[in-house]
């Protein structure tokens, strides 16, 4: 024993995954490497479930401005169909009775990738991932074709803009007292 007290400083990320502190990633709320706007955010979950709609589309959330690690998931593979306009009614995906191949999609100010499994033997339904931030609300809904439906989303909202730390605040292992 040297008489000198350790302390390790930890920082959890945006999606609240321990980080060590050397470790470079690229941050979804700034787009800058190994930023310190480390952010405090809440995680939004919802689940659309019905037994029987009418054929069309079905609005199943409001994902507001600012969400990120946004996640819409369909619950098993069905005939249904997950659709995404923007707050100005524009169509992203699976809009105006078009339907989209899957892939990556860029609107929003992120990312959006679409996925449909195409497998016979595939249980999973379609999926649409994005890690954020929406620069304008994103309104999700279903294209209703098949009876019950099931829908669960979740998404993170900063409930800060950015918390830079104080100078000086110590980012690894530091000796105390000399």
């Amino acid at each position: 024993y040297c008489g000198r007290m350790m302390i390790l400083v930890i920082m959890l990320s945006y999606t609240g995954i321990l980080r060590p502190a050397g470790r470079k990633a690229l941050c979804v709320f700034c787009n800058v490497e190994s930023c310190m706007c480390w952010q405090q955010f809440e995680v939004v979950k919802g689940n659309f479930s019905r037994t029987f709609l009418h054929v069309g589309y079905h609005k199943i959330a409001e994902i507001p401005a600012g969400a990120c690690n946004i996640s819409i998931q369909e619950t098993k593979k069905s005939q249904n169909y997950l659709a995404l306009l923007s707050q100005r009614g524009v169509s992203i995906i699976n809009g105006n009775w078009l339907i989209n191949r899957p892939g990556i999609y860029a609107a929003l100010g992120t990312y959006l990738t679409y996925r449909r499994p195409n497998e016979i033997r595939s249980r999973n339904g379609e999926s649409i991932t994005a890690p954020g931030p929406l620069t304008e609300d994103l309104h999700v809904y279903l294209i209703y074709q098949q009876p019950f439906p099931t829908v669960q989303y979740e998404y993170s909202m900063p409930l800060n803009q950015y918390l830079a730390p104080e100078p000086g605040t110590p980012s690894a292992v530091l000796p105390l007292g000399e």
